[in-house]
C-alpha cells in the first residue's frame, strides 16, 4: 500500500470532496452533532490548516488544524483540532505518517510547537501521540489533557 499526505488546498474540489467524505465517517463516531456544512465553513477560515492522508490514492484520513500564536515566544503554534484515520486503514501506520507530515510542515513554516487535546479514555490516541514525541503538559481541565510538542 502506498500512502501520501497532502496539505489541503482550499480551492481544490478534490480535496474538499475527500475531506467531506472522511468527515462523514468521523462525525458518525462522535457524540456531538456536526453541521453538514462544516467542511465549507472550515475552508473559509483564514487560520485553517488541513492535511489529507491517501492510501493507494483513496482518502484515508485527515487532520483539521488551526494556527494560533504564542505571545510569550513570539512564534506561530499549530493546534490539531480533529484527527482521524478511517477505520479501514487503522493499524497501517498512516496516523504516524500524518503526524510526521504535520510536523514537517511546521518545521518548514517556522512554528514553535504543535498542540492537541485528547480525551482521558482515548488510550490508543495517547499512545500514538506519545510515540511521536508529544507529552501531556498537565493543564488541569476535568476529563481533558492538553499535549504539546516543542519544535524549537
Amino acid at each position: 500500500m502506498s500512502n501520501s499526505i497532502k496539505y489541503i488546498e482550499v480551492g481544490s474540489l478534490d480535496h474538499r470532496n475527500a475531506l467531506d467524505s472522511l468527515f462523514q465517517e468521523y462525525s458518525s463516531g462522535v457524540s456531538a452533532s456536526i453541521d453538514s456544512t462544516i467542511v465549507s465553513q472550515l475552508l473559509e477560515l483564514p487560520y485553517f490548516r488541513g492535511f489529507l492522508c491517501f492510501a493507494d490514492n483513496k482518502p484515508a484520513g485527515f487532520a483539521v488544524c488551526f494556527e494560533s500564536y504564542s505571545t510569550y515566544r513570539a512564534r506561530k503554534v499549530l493546534n490539531i483540532h480533529d484527527f482521524m484515520v478511517s477505520n479501514r486503514y487503522c493499524g497501517k501506520g498512516l496516523a504516524k505518517s500524518l503526524l510526521a507530515s504535520i510536523e514537517q510542515y511546521c518545521f518548514e513554516n517556522d512554528y514553535l510547537k504543535i498542540t492537541l487535546e485528547v480525551d482521558d479514555d482515548n488510550k490508543i490516541a495517547q499512545r500514538l501521540y506519545e510515540s511521536c514525541g508529544f507529552e501531556d503538559f498537565q493543564v488541569v481541565l476535568k476529563g481533558l489533557n492538553h499535549w504539546q510538542k516543542y519544535l524549537v
